[in-house]
């Protein structure tokens, strides 16, 4: 690991080094605008000891924030998962179940299952950023940043001699022509100062 990537893993890890801290992570995802009861929509709430599970005021139904996620049912401590969160995430080259397994101490067989989950749900996540454009039957974007290596300064994605590339590949219809021209340049603007957003601009 880069020595750039060691020092935001270290961050990382001290930031959600214990299960509850994680478990807050989790619940402010699963209700960003405050605990709302999936049986009565109240949105009033005690918070249990045991898993930070929610039990409503008005009905007493117990909500969990990992029900429904990759944590759910688990006996591994949060910590250790959202440590292959970060790990997998991190270097686009990915990480094997050997590799993850000395990283966070498990068993290989539980490295795997992990590594597993986690790409499903990553692979869900990125089919949210496909975008239907006229003629095209889906556009999938990804970006990367290249460039050689500088000295001194930051390291990584944001070092300044990086420049940000756009990849975007069409699976275009039978009936289009193969030479049709794609604007999507024009057709999709990319902000980079913090994180990578597309919006469509279509008519």
């Amino acid at each position: 690991m880069e020595q750039s990537n060691q020092s935001n893993f270290q961050e990382w890890m001290r930031q959600f080094s214990s299960d509850e801290a994680c478990l807050e992570a989790v619940a402010a995802i699963r209700w960003p605008a405050g605990f709302r009861c999936p049986r009565c929509h109240h949105d009033r709430a005690c918070i249990l000891a045991r898993h930070r599970i929610r039990q409503c005021y008005r009905c007493q139904y117990q909500a969990s924030p990992t029900v429904g996620t990759i944590f759910e049912n688990t006996r591994l401590p949060l910590s250790k998962w959202f440590a292959a969160i970060y790990l997998c995430s991190a270097d686009k080259g990915g990480i094997s179940a050997e590799r993850l397994r000395k990283l966070i101490d498990v068993q290989w067989r539980t490295a795997q299952l992990m590594l597993d989950k986690i790409r499903r749900a990553m692979g869900d996540r990125d089919r949210q950023y496909v975008l239907g454009i006229r003629h095209l039957d889906q556009v999938e974007l990804d970006d990367a940043f290249v460039g050689g290596r500088g000295r001194g300064g930051k390291r990584g994605r944001g070092a300044k001699n990086k420049r940000p590339v756009l990849v975007a590949v069409a699976q275009v219809d039978s009936k289009t022509s193969s030479n049709s021209p794609i604007p999507l340049i024009n057709q999709c603007s990319v902000n980079y100062n913090d994180s990578t957003t597309c919006q469509y601009k279509g008519d």
